[in-house]
């Protein structure tokens, strides 16, 4: 199934307007903190990239990272995996558009976890539709830190209205806190139905993917 641009943009709009609980958590993709729109165009563009027979595939993460999607828009990516050879399949994504850290200064260009979520899962998914990737909140908690009840409340807004874009695809929780709170809210079905976090438990993160690769291609 394919998301149309018109549901794309809607949902991107949703997320540009949404008000913030406190000031511990930063709307990446608002006017103040997204004013040329650099952050809405990628994440646009992931949402409608070409996936034949459309993504089999939902992972679910817990927040965006400092150096990860708060610079990109897009869950799990980094300046390095948009634009750096070995990453061609995510490249689309990017248009030429600028990166900025938030809060200003220079954005990082490497991420440890995305690069190693991507390392794996494109190597794993080789020849497979692309994953959907998202987070449980997908605004930047100040810090990097774990988000609160709040937030993750606020945050299940959008996680319901991903997998309704999306409702073919296989729900998975990248790392134990995602694990968490998607069982506690009903959308994982089976306890081992989850991926480690990539880059606390890199070895087993792999063999999880490559066992759920192997599991769609049968």
């Amino acid at each position: 199934m394919s998301v149309t641009h018109s549901q794309a943009a809607e949902f991107v709009e949703s997320l540009r307007t949404a008000a913030m609980p406190s000031d511990d958590l930063v709307n990446i993709y608002d006017d103040v903190h997204d004013p040329h729109g650099w952050r809405r165009a990628r994440l646009l563009r992931w949402l409608t990239l070409p996936r034949d027979g459309g993504p089999q595939v939902l992972f679910v993460g817990e927040a965006p990272g400092r150096d990860g999607a708060a610079v990109t828009g897009v869950p799990f990516a980094s300046v390095e995996t948009l634009t750096q050879p070995g990453y061609e399949r995510l490249h689309g994504l990017h248009h030429g558009e600028g990166f900025s850290a938030i809060g200003g200064g220079e954005a990082a260009r490497h991420e440890k976890s995305a690069m190693i979520f991507w390392d794996v899962v494109l190597s794993e998914f080789n020849n497979l539709p692309l994953p959907i990737v998202w987070n449980v909140v997908p605004f930047w908690p100040i810090g990097n830190r774990d988000p609160n009840a709040s937030e993750l409340a606020m945050g299940s807004q959008w996680v319901i209205r991903i997998m309704s874009m999306f409702p073919e695809a296989r729900v998975i929780g990248v790392g134990a806190f995602a694990r968490d709170r998607l069982r506690a809210a009903g959308y994982l079905q089976d306890w081992d139905d989850w991926a480690y976090h990539p880059s606390r438990l890199k070895t087993r993160f792999t063999t999880k993917v490559a066992e759920i690769a192997g599991t769609l291609r049968g």
